[in-house]
């Protein structure tokens, strides 16, 4: 997806951008935000978004845990 293209490029901002104007976000979205965020240092936003996702009540796979 261009949300996972951004994240592993680095342009976490644009990546970010693109999922918050996407109409739904699934579970490859999310995932897509989390790995992004964690593997550029930013661990605390990547926990802050798990915790989103779980309030959003998307169901977790086996690759947001690795995220």
């Amino acid at each position: 997806t261009l949300v996972d293209t951004y994240a592993k490029c680095g342009s976490i901002d644009c990546a970010q951008h693109v999922f918050d104007k996407m109409p739904k976000q699934d579970v490859v979205l999310w995932n897509a935000m989390i790995s992004g965020y964690s593997q550029h240092g930013r661990g605390e936003e990547a926990l802050k978004l798990f915790q989103e996702m779980q309030l959003e009540e998307v169901r977790l796979d086996c690759i947001t845990f690795i995220g």
